[in-house]
């Protein structure tokens, strides 16, 4: 099929609004100090980036939350760490617990606005496929988000796949049938699957053989075996 119909949404910061800003506060780094912060609701975090020197920090846990709402993993936070000049960040990496799922640690990676990063990009999916709304389809999901290299002011929150154009069985969309995505190189094979139309699978139940017929001898033969005398044994004397 032709080029897929794609967006973009969000665009850059300057986009977005106003830029979020998170207050941190260093720390010595050390576990003990970890486990205190968290006890008064803190979360103990690094700040990190090409040709920076980590920084360990503190950012308090109610603040990091509602900023991590409004710009996930792939939008630009300004972080002030005491009176330091404002530095640009992604959330990189969270950590929760496997036990309780409350937040551990957080990874913010410093970026430079001229040095172009690589980070993925969720994909939205929207429009409707009639045969699938008919239930006559099904429609496999392949990848749920590309892997972009970009400038991060150009880095996209999500792009949105329009998926109306697919009609029949088979028919399918693919990294390669993506139109270009401004400001980004998309760096997924381009023959990754991305969605496809697909058969209902019929599920055929397994029946079992029946069971065997016992031998039934016929009537004739069943009135000579009830009229055939036992064997007698002979005597021994």
């Amino acid at each position: 099929m032709g080029a897929a119909q794609i967006q973009v949404k969000g665009g850059t910061v300057a986009a977005v609004g106003v830029p979020v800003r998170l207050k941190l506060e260093p720390r010595d780094g050390s576990g003990q100090q970890a486990r205190a912060l968290r006890r008064e609701g803190r979360l103990p975090a690094i700040v990190y980036g090409h040709a920076v020197d980590s920084v360990s920090v503190a950012v308090d846990g109610r603040d990091f939350l509602r900023a991590f709402q409004k710009v996930g993993r792939n939008q630009l936070l300004d972080l002030q760490i005491g009176d330091e000049p404002v530095r640009k960040a992604l959330v990189r990496e969270v950590q929760r617990s496997p036990r309780t799922g409350d937040l551990l640690h957080v990874d913010f990676y410093q970026v430079n606005l001229t040095e172009e990063i690589e980070s993925e990009v969720p994909i939205e999916f929207e429009g409707e496929v009639e045969i699938v709304s008919k239930g006559e389809a099904d429609l496999l999901h392949g990848l749920h988000e590309l892997k972009v290299k970009c400038l991060p002011t150009d880095l996209p929150p999500v792009i949105t796949v329009d998926v109306s154009g697919l009609k029949e069985v088979d028919d399918e969309i693919r990294v390669k049938d993506l139109k270009a995505l401004p400001g980004c190189e998309i760096l997924d094979d381009p023959d990754d699957l991305i969605v496809k139309v697909q058969a209902h699978r019929v599920e055929v139940e397994e029946v079992a053989p029946a069971p065997a017929a016992a031998e039934v001898p016929t009537i004739g033969e069943a009135e000579a075996a009830a009229e055939a005398p036992a064997e007698q044994t002979e005597p021994q004397g």
